[in-house]
């Protein structure tokens, strides 16, 4: 179980820091960048992974309902979705905020629903009490770290000098709109992945007729979201370079390097969900319940300290540090109290 922890843990440091090469990419709109992420992320990366580690993928396939796989590829396509609406959260509001409000809403669906699908049994035990506080621990750390970033924006907004007009006002109320439905699309992924390995059983097929090792079978289920998410996020960024006529830009100096760096985020990315599936599946059953709770606390975490590292809190208040630091704090006791919870499971 420890183990298990430790492996999300790492993931959460994935998921908190793939975004950050994207602040380094030049000349590029929205399009190029999350465009050439999607494919690397979502098609280059981990179904050339799966083909090479994984024996019997196909067959494996082959032994599974179609309504499974239906329902995980179209899980899938809304995870896709909420991608692509938090790249445009990330640009409007920035790595602190933006993981705030997304990951929140994901703690908020993608670990209360698998928990209730698969354990309802134990949801009035003591443990399951413990843990369901837990998670709604997070969820509220989260919100408190959205109001921090909320106070931010507002103290780094300053008054306009006399005699001059007032500078456009940024419109955070639009990010956060953005931000949240993003979390609540994006939890389809951890609701597939339930369904796919805890009901579906394909990771326990790969593994009793094809003899995959235990630790790798979870990436048959991800291949499946990835293959759902590809036609919503990529397709997506075709539509968008198409309209906006924005295939150009990949013929501009250094696009050579911003390609490395979204392949970056896609290595990045695919390690999250890797690590993830590894921990989930060493905590079992709770595995998308707890695990996913841990995974998106610690992920933002890690975002808030790259907001600092980057500058997104330079000149704030006093005041909004004080609610960050607030935030960060009960998240770490919502993270500590899952622990319990799934102890005492």
């Amino acid at each position: 179980m420890l183990l298990g922890m430790a492996w999300i843990l790492l993931a959460s440091v994935f998921l908190g820091t793939f975004a950050l090469p994207a602040k380094y990419v030049k000349n590029y709109a929205w399009e190029n960048t999350w465009g050439a992420f999607f494919f690397f992320a979502m098609l280059i990366v981990p179904v050339g992974f799966a083909a090479l580690a994984l024996k019997g993928l196909g067959a494996t396939y082959a032994q599974v309902s179609g309504g499974t796989l239906l329902g995980v590829i179209a899980l899938g396509f809304l995870w896709g979705c909420g991608f692509c609406l938090w790249g445009h959260g990330l640009a409007r509001l920035g790595l602190s905020l933006g993981y705030a409000l997304t990951m929140g809403t994901m703690a908020l669906c993608g670990s209360i629903l698998p928990f209730f699908l698969g354990q309802a049994d134990r949801v009035a035990t003591r443990g399951g009490l413990v843990v369901i506080l837990g998670i709604l621990i997070c969820i509220a750390g989260v919100a408190l770290n959205g109001v921090a970033g909320m106070k931010r924006e507002r103290s780094l907004t300053s008054p306009p000098a006399a005699g001059a007009s007032p500078a456009p006002k940024k419109n955070t109320l639009t990010g956060v709109i953005i931000c949240v439905l993003a979390g609540l699309f994006s939890s389809g992924c951890n609701i597939a992945y339930h369904i796919g390995g805890n009901l579906g059983h394909i990771d326990r097929i790969a593994i009793d007729q094809f003899h995959n090792p235990p630790w790798l079978a979870g990436i048959a289920v991800w291949t499946l979201i990835f293959g759902g998410g590809l036609v919503s996020s990529f397709g997506f960024a075709i539509l968008r370079l198409a309209q906006n006529r924005t295939w150009k830009n990949f013929a501009l100096p250094g696009t050579g390097l911003n390609l490395f760096l979204t392949l970056l985020m896609a290595l990045g990315h695919f390690a999250c969900l890797f690590f993830y599936g590894l921990g989930g599946w060493m905590l079992g059953a709770l595995g998308t319940s707890v695990g996913f709770a841990i995974f998106q606390s610690g992920s933002v975490l890690i975002g808030n300290a790259l907001g600092f590292m980057t500058g997104e809190w330079k000149g704030a208040s006093a005041e909004s540090r004080r609610w960050l630091a607030g935030g960060l704090t009960v998240l770490i006791a919502g993270i500590v109290l899952v622990s319990v919870g799934n102890t005492l499971q």
